[in-house]
């Protein structure tokens, strides 16, 4: 008789290791897939990215393009803007349908019941094993972020700065002795974790290790699992999510998150409802309470949202902030220039207030470079045509298209910008400087050939957070520390590519001192 055997660690879903593969409950899951992937490709033919006529980059059968575009996207994405760059193609076989910009003008504010940007991310985020499909029910976190969340960010930069004031002692212990090292991505990891804390749950839990270490266990797994994932065919995806342990960390981080939200969400509503005197707290959590309804105002369901926009904010802002401080390591030229802006600016403005990030517009244009030579994303603008949509030049796209744009070879497009390999941390500063321009070619602005954010209606809601976080953080670095590569190397550590994906070298490390003259603007 077959037996199984079970192993339960604590926050891991239990480990089945059977004695023979057929008993496995996965396999019989895995062949009834088979069985009607095979049935639905006969009956119904192909779908979707299938029935566009374009060509492919990169090998043409699924298993090997899956793999070599997991391996690969660089080579592939900049092989097909260089063969292609004005036509339409495809990548991972015919996962990827990569469009040109021409069609930004006419896709950037169509309506999402047309060609929908959560959709194509959520579908990108493999939604139903990151769990990230719930923001499907509803836009209540972008009309928060929209509405209450980004027009207040100025007024918590005081407080922000006064949780940073306790982070960096704690995590950064350097001396005025010697150098000390440290992995870089961790420490900004960190962080970034305060910050979105501070602006999402309020000074409660914004450095309860328990909370941070439960978004950072969902964040770190549930793109492990996206990365894994997005290897297979949708209909092997149900089977594999069950073999790796990642989507099971992150299903048990969602559980705990909601054991820590929902009763600090029930004794918030119990104090407003039984005070007179209750003064509501200024935080995202309390942004959604006001503004859900009775379905989206479930605990349960605003403590996963919120876990989510945490992942969101906490993973794209620590990558960018870590590659500009790769960038500065390797440019070193540019450290003092942004440490007299960022003293002159806090002189001028009488500390961290309110318009205080607002004027480190060189410290903006040295991020905004950064950012266009390590995107987060080889490709952006992604889109679901849920209605079917026919192009101003005729292109047909179906129901069921998921199309996305070369964001990174358009930036780098000599035709885009001059001298496109070139970093020049000021590039974007003296932009701005050209008549008309002032409030263009910033970090968080979007345009047609500037797309990492996307571009329109649907831009990306926190760039706004992410723009500021980052500013806290490296003007702090820059006022506390004398920092550089180990023995002041200027070798820029290599990215890491996974998928579309640029990541920075989590590995890599940076050498930290305490400057010899203590800044008056930090705690």
């Amino acid at each position: 008789m077959d037996t199984l055997n079970y192993t339960t660690t604590p926050l891991e879903a239990p480990v089945i290791v059977p004695t023979t593969v057929h008993s496995h409950p996965a396999f019989k899951i895995f062949a009834v897939l088979v069985i009607a992937s095979l049935i639905r490709c006969l009956a119904f033919g192909a779908e979707g990215n299938a029935q566009v006529h374009a060509p492919i980059v990169g090998p043409k059968d699924s298993i090997r393009a899956r793999w070599q575009f997991f391996r690969n996207a660089s080579r592939l994405v900049n092989e097909g803007y260089d063969k292609y760059k004005n036509r339409i193609f495809k990548l991972s076989g015919h996962d990827i349908l990569v469009i040109p910009n021409k069609y930004v003008a006419e896709l950037k504010n169509m309506p999402d019941e047309q060609l929908s940007s959560i959709q194509a991310n959520i579908d990108n985020f493999e939604g139903l094993y990151s769990t990230t499909s719930i923001l499907l029910e509803g836009n209540l976190h972008t009309r928060t972020i929209q509405a209450r969340l980004t027009p207040r960010l100025r007024h918590h930069v005081p407080v922000v700065q006064e949780v940073l004031g306790r982070a960096f002692p704690k995590e950064l212990p350097a001396t005025k002795d010697g150098y000390t090292s440290v992995k870089a991505f961790h420490l900004v990891l960190r962080l970034v974790s305060f910050i979105a804390a501070r602006h999402f749950v309020g000074p409660s839990l914004c450095e309860d290790e328990e909370w941070l270490s439960t978004a950072l266990t969902y964040t770190e797994n549930a793109f492990k699992t996206i990365i894994i994932l997005r290897i297979f065919p949708d209909w092997a995806k149900p089977v594999v999510s069950l073999l790796i342990p990642f989507s099971y960390k992150v299903t048990w981080a969602l559980k705990k998150a909601q054991r820590i939200i929902v009763p600090l969400i029930l004794k918030r509503r119990e104090a407003e409802k039984n005070n007179p005197n209750y003064e509501k707290p200024e935080d995202f959590l309390q942004y959604m309470m006001d503004g859900a309804n009775e379905f989206d105002g479930r605990p349960d369901k605003l403590a996963h949202r919120l876990l989510i926009l945490t992942l969101a904010a906490v993973h794209t802002t620590s990558m960018a902030a870590t590659q500009t401080l790769f960038d500065l390591c390797a440019h070193p030229e540019y450290i003092e220039p942004l440490r007299q802006e960022v003293i002159e600016v806090l002189e001028r403005e009488g500390g961290y207030k309110k318009q205080t990030l607002t004027h480190f517009q060189k410290l903006d244009s040295f991020m905004r470079e950064s950012q266009r030579l390590n995107p987060p994303s080889l490709l952006g603008f992604k889109r679901a045509v849920r209605q079917p949509l026919t192009l101003s030049d005729g292109v047909y796209l179906p129901k069921g298209v998921h199309l996305m744009m070369p964001v990174y070879p358009i930036v780098v497009d000599p035709e885009v910008t001059p001298d496109p390999y070139t970093f020049d941390g000021f590039r974007h500063l003296r932009n701005r400087e050209r008549p008309g321009e002032s409030t263009r070619h910033q970090f968080a602005t979007t345009s047609d050939n500037n797309l990492h954010f996307g571009h329109g209606k649907y831009s990306c809601p926190g760039r706004f957070l992410a723009g500021n976080s980052i500013k806290m953080i490296l003007s702090n670095i820059l006022l506390r520390y004398d920092f550089r590569f180990p023995g002041g190397s200027t070798e820029r550590p290599r990215n890491v590519h996974l998928h579309e994906y640029v990541f920075p070298d989590p590995e890599a490390q940076i050498e930290f001192k305490l400057r010899e003259e203590k800044s008056q603007w930090i705690l």
